[in-house]
């Protein structure tokens, strides 16, 4: 749920004497869709294929001198089998994959995690595409970025360097994959993670409901990793014992962060509370009163500030999916 190092999308260069024949091909029969350079970087995801058409492929192509990008949703593999099968190979006279790409989270300091790179592997410094353009085909490039890689990406959100590694792509990424916690720490001045727990308490004992609903917060804004859960039971009076579900969770948030993240998820659009959460960090509870602002004191309003700002980074998508859950939720209160 903490991406921490992922693939960027693949390249396949074409030469071709028959250009618009061979772009109609791809964008009617295999939905690939027509970009320039900046935007089919800015769409493109790990599941995506690059596909430049040039007329001449020369030992390192510069993409800027290349008009023609397209962008599918398929390994290079299947487009070139497809190719075949079509018999349309006659329309390439040349091909190749360009230097493959690899993704890197990097928080705080990023120039700390760039000389720890460079401890561990000979690198080349520069931006995304002059690297891209210098090094076709020899290596890999690391890019980095603050924002997280579980969604696609945008240009404007990687770090302005990029690094070039003389090394094949996959034993390049299982090593940073091993090495990759690590620099992120070098980034974050090597402070100590917080190890919490989340508690989770409902009336209606919609535990599920709200356990997936919490996961898949924390899974899209990717501030931590969750350890375990497990049932549990908490004594609010004396010989009253009421039934919770307790998640272990690890960050390098700070707690009061953390619960005002939680603050946010309490409530709805509308100010109803749907859930319950307790946050602990080492036995200690930590208390709303704790997370209150200079300009905000009260806990609706801090609540509503949260809300918002975790609905600000989630995707479309994810916000569709968070609105369904709450729906199930306030079912539950309607039928019960």
């Amino acid at each position: 749920m903490f991406s921490l190092i992922r693939g960027g999308p693949k390249i396949l260069i074409f030469e071709s004497n028959s250009i618009e024949t061979l772009s109609n091909y791809l964008v009617q029969e295999t939905k690939a869709t027509a970009y320039n350079l900046v935007d089919v970087f800015e769409k493109a995801g790990e599941d995506h294929t690059i596909i430049f058409i040039t007329e001449k492929i020369t030992d390192v192509v510069d993409f800027r001198e290349v008009d023609n990008a397209f962008l599918i949703a398929e390994e290079p593999d299947v487009i070139l089998c497809n190719f075949l099968n079509d018999r349309m190979g006659h329309l390439i006279s040349r091909s190749r994959i360009a230097t493959r790409i690899i993704l890197l989270r990097a928080v705080g300091d990023i120039e700390k995690v760039i000389k720890k790179i460079g401890e561990d592997y000979k690198c080349v410094e520069g931006d995304l595409m002059q690297v891209l353009n210098s090094y076709n085909e020899k290596g890999t490039i690391v890019a980095l970025t603050e924002k997280p890689i579980h969604r696609i990406v945008s240009g404007k959100d990687m770090y302005t360097k990029a690094l070039f590694i003389e090394e094949r792509y996959r034993p390049l990424m299982s090593s940073l994959r091993s090495r990759a916690l690590k620099y992120l720490n070098s980034g974050l001045g090597n402070k100590d993670w917080y190890e919490l727990e989340i508690r989770i308490y409902d009336k209606y004992g919609e535990f599920d409901l709200h356990y997936t609903r919490l996961l898949n917060i924390l899974e899209s804004l990717e501030i931590g990793i969750i350890l375990g859960a497990s049932w549990g039971k908490d004594y609010p009076r004396p010989m009253l014992a009421i039934e919770i579900y307790r998640v272990r969770f690890f960050t390098y948030y700070a707690p009061v962060f953390i619960k005002r993240i939680l603050l946010g998820l309490e409530f709805l659009d509308d100010g109803t509370r749907i859930v319950d959460y307790d946050l602990f960090y080492k036995r200690k509870k930590i208390y709303w009163p704790e997370a209150v602002e200079k300009d905000i004191k009260e806990r609706n309003l801090i609540a509503a500030k949260y809300r918002k700002e975790i609905l600000s980074k989630l995707s479309e998508k994810e916000i569709e999916e968070l609105r369904e859950m709450e729906e199930k939720i306030l079912a539950t209160r309607r039928n019960s």
